[in-house]
């Protein structure tokens, strides 16, 4: 009798340790469409690493799904009267290769982010003017006051690593709830709960694995079979394979984010305002929302979504409503009648790719000869993002927690302005942004926004909703008005 209760308390404990019934034993599967471009930090350009690398890197502070600022490696922070001076304090806190954080891995990393010679970002922190040690902290000091600075500080470009690290392209050291353990390209990247984790309490999954899937009729498939736990945004298109499916849930939300046909804006004869006009006017939106996207999102007609709130300025839909007469008038004043040019797709955005087919046949419908490309996400970043190399494409531009973060991108000479936009009102409108507040900000963001309808770096289609697919067991999923997903957040 003593023997069979041995036995019976062996096998429960080795069904305890085995079944995979504890936090640590648990594994969350998540379908992304593309791998990321670089977890260098100073070399990252795409929106999709951001989504991984949130959970690897931490800056001083960090996004709240609220959309606003959070204490990360810094506990706190003192701005002085001028606000030009930013006096950050440092928690204890590790690394993932298990060094402490040091004042000098700081000052490194942020004198780094600002440096043009290694970071691709710099001009984003251009304001900066010194960095420098203090006790047990950072004084950052500003050339003026920049009302955005601290929602600047939680960009990937401005996460803190080591002074010493090396190759953080594939192999990133942060000091996030995860580290990256491996990484096939294409394939797969597998992070692990990073224990020594400065936070009071340590995520639920022991190891999280970002699943390479393009194909979002393979994606919902891996859903419906248990292989994948999470698809943080579902493509409208599939919607309907998911819905009433037990096993699974969908959480909605605005994604921040604006979809938009870039026009190379230095380049003949899309310089000429007249033709992308008529570009703009040969849209039917609605048509596009229907046909790409279900009708499920948001019309836009500019470059800040309604999810901004009271920066989003609704008063803009006459400015180029669909008006495929006026368009042939404007191409023929542009001496375009004949216009033909080349339309770049990433192959990895069904929705994109859905939107440009629908788009071709209209800009089509008014005499435009239009050659469709459909290209690899990683051709597109080199031709069209980095190179410039284009005439018409499109993309969804990601959010950001503030205005000035996401109009700053169309200002003249910007490292991010693939549109090669400029607009000398426009610039001064973004700068004049961050030195005011209440309803005069509200105003002159309201007008950077007019210009950008009238002028048209690319034209404005619309911000889709994040359709966050996940198995019914997972909780605590949030939406946050940036491009990431909080898996330190999620647990069964």
């Amino acid at each position: 009798m003593i023997k069979l209760k041995r036995r019976l308390i062996f096998t429960v404990i080795m069904l305890v340790l085995f079944s995979g019934g504890t936090s640590f034993a648990k594994t969350l599967n998540i379908a992304i469409p593309q791998d990321p471009d670089s977890f260098d930090p100073l070399q990252a350009v795409a929106a999709a690493t951001g989504e991984v690398a949130f959970n690897i890197y931490e800056g001083l502070v960090k996004a709240s799904a609220e959309g606003g600022i959070e204490p990360a490696l810094a506990t706190h922070w003192e701005i002085d009267e001028t606000e030009t001076i930013y006096t950050f304090y440092l928690r204890n806190a590790q690394f993932h290769d298990g060094t402490p954080v040091t004042v000098h891995d700081v000052v490194n990393a942020l004198n780094k982010a600002k440096d043009p010679g290694f970071s691709v970002s710099a001009d984003q922190l251009s304001v900066i003017s010194n960095v420098m040690a203090v006790e047990n902290g950072v004084r950052i000091e500003l050339k003026q006051p920049h009302g955005a600075f601290l929602y600047t500080l939680t960009e990937l470009y401005a996460v803190i690593f080591p002074s010493d690290g090396e190759n953080l392209a594939r192999k990133p050291i942060g000091t996030g709830p995860y580290y990256l353990n491996s990484w096939s390209p294409n394939n797969r990247l597998e992070l692990q709960r990073f224990d020594q984790y400065w936070g009071e309490e340590q995520p639920y999954y022991k190891q999280v694995n970002f699943l390479i899937i393009p194909d979002e009729n393979s994606a919902v498939l891996n859903l419906k079979s248990g292989r994948v736990d999470l698809v943080p945004r579902l493509e409208t298109t599939v919607l309907h394979q998911v819905e009433g499916v037990s096993s699974l849930k969908v959480l909605s939300a605005p994604m921040n984010l604006v979809q938009l046909f870039s026009i190379n804006n230095a380049r003949k004869p899309f310089d000429d305002l007249r033709v992308r006009k008529a570009l703009a006017l040969a849209i039917n939106r609605d048509d596009i929302l229907l046909g790409a996207a279900w009708g499920h999102g948001t019309i836009l007609y500019s470059g800040i979504s309604p999810a901004m709130s009271d920066f989003f300025n609704p008063n803009l839909e006459n400015i180029n409503p669909h008006d495929p007469v006026r368009a042939k008038e404007l191409l023929r004043e542009a001496g375009q009648e004949k216009l033909k040019f080349t339309l770049v797709l990433p192959a990895n955005y069904p929705l994109h790719v859905q939107a440009g087919e629908i788009a071709a046949q209209q800009w089509k419908a008014i005499g435009i000869e239009v050659d469709l490309q459909i290209v690899e996400w990683g051709t597109w970043l080199e031709r069209v993002y980095a190179q410039r190399d284009y005439d018409v494409s499109i993309i969804g531009l990601a959010g950001r927690l503030h205005p000035h973060a996401i109009l700053v991108r169309y200002t003249t000479g910007n490292s991010r302005n693939f549109f090669n936009f400029s607009n000398e009102r426009f610039d001064y409108l973004v700068e004049e942004g961050l030195k005011t507040s209440g309803e005069k900000q509200q105003m002159v963001y309201f007008e950077a926004q007019e210009i950008l309808a009238k002028e048209l770096p690319g034209v404005f289609i619309m911000d889709p909703p994040q359709l966050a697919v996940m198995a019914t067991r997972i909780k605590g999923w949030k939406h946050y008005p940036v491009y990431v997903v909080d898996v330190a957040s999620l647990y069964e």
